[in-house]
């Protein structure tokens, strides 16, 4: 297998400066609509004692997961973002030398993490409509894997695994490697694997409140898995990660089932919007259930200038070649409010127009 470039975090840092540059933003998953209304209302009454800790392994929002979904607060870790579990399970799980299995197209803080923590990572082509390959990951597990990343649904191409497709993978997958599976963006479309498996061995469950909450500022998310994994990582990280106001708005968050699908069905249609007038102007748009879409540039773009002209016209997206293995003839956009999607496709035909 061809060895893989190290990929480097600050190309991480340097991508995602760049979104306060322009004004037609459509780079970072972010909730369209805002907060639920309830949290922005609560923020003006809750009362904060700066003075104070706040509770230990966030007690409070792990029993009101607890109680969503049906489970014991043992089942949860909550952390400063989903990304800190994603650095973290590498350091608590891993040694050395290890192998983890990760999808050749996905988010990239999986690959960052575990090369950070000197695991040889063994990235798995993905299927000819760039979906994640199972049988593929599952062929490539050796006596050197401890770990196996998914994402779903997937970052940044937006498509789904069935669930039984995954429940399928993780009983074939050996007990000692642990199986990750990211549904940060699981409010936009395909269906949670948590109730079905939270009773394996070697399967966590990462979520996030910053895509269908819109908690992106407060740096909520959390793990779910069995009281095993659970109390390996509470033993191996801070006991302190969230803030106790995080805590107190998180819960309210959870509360809104209202705004969540609000959320979902305003995505589902903006990402159909979107999708249409993209292939309407010959753009390649892969399938998608979430709120992003990743896209290929049509043949009479010239990608260097494409890429030039976003940026004069102000508009910010996640060009290709920060995904391994992929150029800026891709780029991956995230859906947004209906005035800025209008924005973004007016762009875009003015640059096609100007190509033609």
């Amino acid at each position: 297998m061809k060895k893989q470039k190290l990929f480097q975090p600050r190309a991480m840092q340097k991508l995602y400066a760049l979104t306060e540059k322009r004004a037609i933003d459509l780079s970072l998953s972010e909730n369209p609509l805002g907060c639920s209304p309830r949290v922005s209302s609560a923020l003006k009454k809750i009362r904060v004692d700066f003075n104070n800790y706040p509770s230990p392994n966030a007690k409070q929002l792990r029993k009101k997961l607890a109680q969503k979904f049906g489970l014991n607060e043992n089942n949860f870790f909550v952390a400063n973002g989903s990304e800190s579990i994603i650095n973290d399970l590498p350091k608590v799980f891993c040694d050395i030398g290890d192998e983890a299995i990760i999808p050749e197209l996905t988010f990239p803080m999986f690959r960052v993490s575990c090369e950070l923590t000197g695991l040889k990572v063994i990235l798995v082509k993905m299927t000819g409509a760039l979906g994640i390959n199972l049988s593929k990951m599952l062929k490539n597990i050796s006596s050197r894997t401890k770990m196996v990343f998914l994402c779903n649904p997937n970052n940044p191409t937006g498509s789904i695994l069935l669930k039984d497709e995954i429940v399928k993978f993780v009983r074939q997958v050996p007990q000692n490697v642990l199986v990750v599976v990211d549904e940060a963006n699981i409010e936009f479309g395909g269906e949670s694997v948590i109730n079905e498996l939270i009773n394996q061995d070697n399967l966590i469950v990462l979520r996030t409140l910053s895509k269908g909450f819109g908690l992106a500022t407060l740096r909520i998310g959390f793990a779910v898995a069995n009281k095993n994994i659970i109390q390996k990582l509470e033993e191996e990280t801070p006991i302190f990660q969230i803030s106790g106001i995080s805590e107190q708005l998180a819960c309210i968050a959870l509360d809104d089932d209202d705004f969540l699908q609000r959320t979902k069905r305003f995505v589902a249609a903006q990402r159909v919007f979107l999708k249409k007038e993209l292939k309407k102007l010959g753009f390649t748009v892969s399938p998608s259930e979430a709120n992003n879409l990743f896209i290929r540039l049509p043949l009479f773009l010239s990608v260097k200038q494409f890429v030039d002209k976003l940026s004069k016209k102000g508009v910010s997206v996640i060009v290709g070649s920060n995904f391994n293995g992929f150029d800026d003839s891709f780029f991956r956009i995230s859906v947004r409010d209906a005035k800025t999607n209008k924005m973004f496709i007016q762009k875009i035909k003015e640059i096609v127009e100007e190509a033609v």
